[in-house]
C-alpha cells in the first residue's frame, strides 16, 4: 500500500500580492490591503510592506509611521482575488490532479499519492506546481509536503515565501515536536490555558503527557491531537470534481474556410490535450465523443438551429488513455459527418471514467472470482 503524499500550498500575501501582480507599479513597494481609515486594521501585507515591519493586524496608523511616505493602501478587490484564486486551482486540477481539497480562497491540499512518481521525487513536483503557479498568475507559493494533512499544512508555513518543506516520518519529530504548541494548528485558547497549568509549552511536552493525563483534562479533542502529532491517521484529502465525470477541450474557429487537414491537425491538438489530463489524473475512458458546430450560411433559417452544438460519440469495450486509439475514433466519426460544411467550434470529450488504480483492484477481483 502506497504511503499517501499530501500537499499543502499556500499563496504568499495573496491579498496583497494579487494587488501588485494586477498592477505592475506596485511592484517592490509595501503594500496593504484595509479600509483607508487611521483606525482600521491590516487585513494583508505585502513582504515588502513586512520588511517595515508591517504586518495582518497592525493599525493602519501605526502602518503609516512605519512606513512614512510610501505605504500604499488598497481597500480590497474581492472580485480579483477570486479570480486569480479560481485560476489558480483550475491550473493544478487541469495540469497535475484533480485531487485538490480547497481549504479557503488562497489555499489547498493535493492528493499527490499517484502523481509525485512522475516528477522523480515529491520535490520536483513542488517546483513545477510553483513554476506553474507563477508563470499563469505571476504569484508566488509555499508548499509543505508530507503524509498527513496537519504536518503538511504546518510545512507550507516554514519557509515563507515561495518555500518548500517536506516533512517524513524520519523527521517529523524534529520539525514538528520542538515547535511552540501554541503554533500547532487547531490548539485553540480553552487548551491553550489548560496546557499552561501543565507547563506544557512546546510539541514535545504535550507528546510527553501520560496519555490517561491527556484524555482526563482534554478529552476526545486532545486524544485526536495526540494522533495527529504522531502522525496517526489524518491523511485523507475530500476532494469532489464534477468536471471529473468528463474531460473535455474545445476550439473555436474564427476562419471559416478551413481545409480538412487543417481541422484534423486541431483535432489532433485536442485529443492530446485531454489525453494528457487523463494521464495527469490517473484516469481512463471508455466513451469518447466528438462536439461540432457548423456555419449556417442560408439566407432564411431557424435562429434555434443556427451554430446548434451536435455530438457524436463512440465506447470502447476497454477503458483507456491512448493517444491514437482516442484521436482515431474521433477522425473516423468526423470523416462520416463531415461535408465540407463551415465549422465554427469543434471539440473532444471523454466520459465513463474510471481511476487507474480502482480498474487495476477490479479487474484483480474479477481474475479471483473467475
Amino acid at each position: 500500500m502506497n504511503q499517501k503524499v499530501i500537499l499543502h500550498l499556500d499563496m504568499d500575501a495573496f491579498f496583497a500580492s494579487c494587488e501588485q501582480a494586477h498592477d505592475k507599479t506596485l511592484k517592490n513597494k509595501p503594500v496593504v490591503v484595509a479600509r483607508n481609515n487611521d483606525k482600521s486594521i491590516i487585513v494583508a501585507a505585502s513582504y515588502d510592506a513586512r520588511k517595515y515591519g508591517i504586518k495582518a493586524g497592525t493599525p493602519i496608523f501605526e502602518a503609516k509611521k512605519l512606513a512614512y511616505g510610501e505605504l500604499i493602501i488598497k481597500e480590497g478587490n474581492r472580485d480579483l482575488y477570486e479570480e486569480y484564486s479560481e485560476r489558480i486551482f483550475n491550473l493544478i486540477k487541469d495540469q497535475f490532479t484533480y485531487k485538490v481539497e480547497i481549504l479557503g480562497i488562497d489555499e489547498c491540499f493535493i492528493d499527490a499519492t499517484n502523481i509525485w512518481k512522475k516528477y522523480g521525487n515529491v520535490k520536483n513536483l513542488s517546483l513545477a506546481i510553483q513554476t506553474a503557479v507563477y508563470q499563469e498568475t505571476g504569484l508566488t507559493c509555499s508548499i509543505g509536503v508530507s503524509f498527513t494533512r496537519l504536518f503538511a499544512k504546518m510545512g507550507s508555513d516554514m519557509k515563507k515565501p515561495n518555500g518548500i518543506t517536506i516533512i517524513t516520518k524520519e523527521n517529523y519529530k524534529t520539525l514538528i515536536w520542538n515547535k511552540p504548541i501554541k503554533d500547532v494548528i487547531g490548539v485553540g485558547t480553552s487548551s491553550l490555558e489548560k496546557m499552561k497549568k501543565l507547563e506544557v509549552k512546546t510539541v514535545n511536552d504535550f507528546i510527553k503527557l501520560d496519555e490517561k493525563v491527556i484524555e482526563n483534562t482534554f478529552g476526545l479533542v486532545g486524544q485526536k491531537m495526540y494522533q495527529k502529532l504522531n502522525g496517526i491517521k489524518n491523511n485523507e484529502i475530500a476532494y469532489w470534481d464534477t468536471s471529473m465525470k468528463s474531460i473535455s477541450k474545445e476550439k473555436t474557429f474564427e476562419k471559416r474556410n478551413m481545409s480538412i487537414e487543417d481541422i484534423e491537425e486541431v483535432l489532433f491538438g485536442l485529443a492530446e490535450k485531454v489525453v494528457i489530463r487523463m494521464k495527469n489524473n490517473d484516469v481512463l475512458a471508455k466513451t469518447v465523443s466528438l462536439s461540432i458546430k457548423f456555419y449556417n450560411q442560408e439566407i432564411n433559417f431557424d435562429k434555434k438551429e443556427h451554430k446548434k452544438r451536435k455530438s457524436y460519440s463512440e465506447t470502447f469495450i476497454e477503458h483507456t488513455d491512448n493517444l491514437e486509439k482516442i484521436y482515431s475514433t474521433v477522425k473516423v466519426i468526423l470523416d462520416d459527418i463531415y461535408d465540407g460544411e463551415s465549422i465554427s467550434l469543434i471539440g473532444i470529450g471523454v466520459a465513463n471514467l474510471i481511476e487507474k488504480d480502482k480498474l487495476i483492484k477490479q479487474q484483480s477481483f474479477e481474475n479471483i472470482i473467475i
